[in-house]
């Protein structure tokens, strides 16, 4: 029987996960990763610094151009993530 007081240190491990470590986990999961993607799904609002710090510890990421619209319907090209 798993105690109930595990089970919220559990829940509390995953609240302090650090950018970086949501980032990756958003990557395995979704195989790319957008800044719009990053602030709406993780709050995290300076992905292209966390994605230089990951860069830095040696995760081997790639960085594409992609065209996107934006609200007033002009392309515009925005950074898209992808760990390989």
């Amino acid at each position: 029987m798993i105690k109930k007081e595990w089970l919220w240190m559990e829940n509390l491990n995953k609240n302090k996960m650090t950018q970086t470590q949501k980032i990756l986990d958003y990557l395995n999961e979704y195989n790319k990763i957008t800044p719009l993607e990053a602030m709406r799904d993780l709050g995290i609002y300076r992905l292209a610094s966390r994605i230089f710090d990951l860069k830095e510890q040696g995760y081997n990421i790639q960085t594409e151009m992609v065209d996107v619209k934006n609200r007033y319907g002009t392309t515009t090209k925005v950074a898209s993530y992808s760990i390989k």
